[in-house]
């Protein structure tokens, strides 16, 4: 996930503009983006979505869905404005019941007057995006989603897992007059417990819907350019192990449905 800080919503726009440019050349795979802007009272509005896999835009309106709609849960993470530039604190959870509740906790650290761009992309390296919005900004925040939202959110699935054990074995030994307060523990770890499992569901549904996407498009570029590729080969070899990459990340997501 990569979030860009812009002075203004045409320089965000500017932004947006370049990475889908990257993307139409195949230097790097993008799925979902947004732009997000905070006017000079602080209320902020999404100014821009577009979502390749789900096949939705939305300009001026308050769509939000796929990725960053499934962020607004347990899975969330937070944007912070440190040392000059955006930045995802990871570790936190954004415990939000809807996505106006998300954009609340987004937008709380955006500048008044400023703009975030938020993009899902694949990278085969940062050169390319660095370089595209180097003419506009210098406050650009990767956050690896797999690493620091999905594997995090897993752990805490096994933690619920062993406080739900340790809740039922004291539950079938305790005395009788405490058997009430126990069982409704129990009942909301479970009710905790399935919650996460229904995002951790949806995230999984969303993120194979969009490898799939991205795996069509890559093929599908290598069909209409067989020829040009034989003139650039060092680009047709990092497509063909991005597609090898996103492949591999599609049969796994699979597997592990």
């Amino acid at each position: 996930m990569i979030q860009a800080l812009f002075s203004t919503e045409t320089e965000a726009f500017k932004g947006l503009r370049a990475i889908q440019e990257l993307n139409a050349l195949q230097d790097i795979s993008l799925g979902e983006s947004y732009v997000l802007s905070k006017d000079e009272n602080g209320m902020t509005t999404i100014r821009s979505a577009k979502d390749e896999a789900e096949g939705y835009s939305a300009i001026g309106g308050g769509i939000i869905g796929g990725l960053i709609g499934l962020l607004a849960g347990p899975l969330g993470f937070l944007v912070g404005i440190g040392a000059g530039m955006v930045a995802g604190a990871a570790g936190d959870t954004v415990r939000a019941e809807g996505v106006s509740d998300y954009l609340d906790q987004v937008s709380a650290n955006i500048p008044n007057g400023k703009s975030l761009l938020v993009a899902h992309v694949w990278e085969d390296w940062e050169t390319p995006v660095n370089t595209a919005l180097a003419p506009l900004t210098d406050d650009v925040y990767r956050l690896n989603i797999d690493d620091e939202v999905y594997v995090p959110a897993l752990t805490d699935l096994e933690d619920l897992n062993a406080e739900i054990r340790k809740a039922e074995t004291k539950f079938l030994t305790a005395d009788e007059e405490h058997h009430a307060e126990m069982n409704e523990k129990l009942l909301q770890l479970k009710i905790r417990r399935e919650e996460l499992l229904r995002k951790l569901s949806g995230s999984a549904e969303h993120q194979e819907k969009q490898y799939t996407t991205w795996v069509e498009n890559g093929h599908g570029h290598q069909a209409d350019h067989i020829d040009q590729k034989l003139h650039d080969k060092e680009k047709h070899d990092r497509l063909e192990s991005r597609i090898a990459e996103q492949k591999a990340r599609l049969e796994l997501l699979r597997k592990n449905r």
